[in-house]
């Protein structure tokens, strides 16, 4: 019996929308979410991510929510607002944007939220764990989740792991400025194969 495929991103590939005490999940068009979509839906599998805010929502509405998300077999990973800042505004777009794309000059003088970065990134392998079955492929996507594959390791060392990086990798004197670089590349090491774009 084949595994299932389960893929991991920042993002989960839907928009939710409230109104009048109900909710709908909406398909998000674009990027990950269109490029994706036929891999997910052609298989059994499961799809990791952060839905969007929850916490305005009602009880009904959240728990609509919720199951629309599970009939499409998406996992939602909730996420506090201070989680989103630190981890995907002042990391993830503050620091590993910046440096992936050769602009040293972005980069922010205070100390950006690492510990966050990594905090979310453990949420993330916990959940995948707890859903992992022997045979199950992990595709595990972008710089948001750099720390990911690694921390999937420890948990299945089994495991058939794959990580794709959507921007470009930058030389080794750049990369070299973060202070994290040894802990960000043991994360991609964690991978089976590891998948960056290229000029051709």
């Amino acid at each position: 019996m084949n595994g299932r495929l389960l893929i991991a991103a920042n993002r989960l590939p839907v928009t939710i929308h409230a109104s009048g005490g109900h909710a709908r999940v909406e398909t998000s068009a674009g990027g990950l979410a269109t490029g994706l979509r036929g891999p997910h839906e052609r298989g059994e599998g499961l799809w990791f991510g952060w839905p969007g805010s929850l916490a305005g929502l009602k009880p009904g509405a959240r728990a609509e929510v919720l199951a629309a998300l599970a009939e499409r077999r998406f996992v939602p990973i909730e996420l506090t607002a201070d989680q989103i800042d630190g981890y995907y505004a002042k990391f993830s777009n503050g620091v590993l944007w910046p440096v992936c794309h050769y602009m040293l000059d972005r980069l922010p003088l205070e100390t950006p939220d690492w510990a966050v970065y990594r905090a979310v990134n453990e949420r993330f392998a916990d959940a995948i764990a707890r859903a992992f079955r022997p045979g199950d492929v992990i595709w595990v996507h972008d710089f948001h989740l750099m720390l990911l594959p690694e921390l999937l390791r420890r948990r299945l060392p089994t495991a058939r792991i794959g990580f794709f990086l959507h921007i470009p990798f930058p030389p080794s004197e750049v990369f070299r400025t973060l202070p994290w670089r040894s802990e960000l590349l043991r994360g991609l090491l964690g991978a089976d194969l590891v998948g960056f774009h290229t000029l051709a």
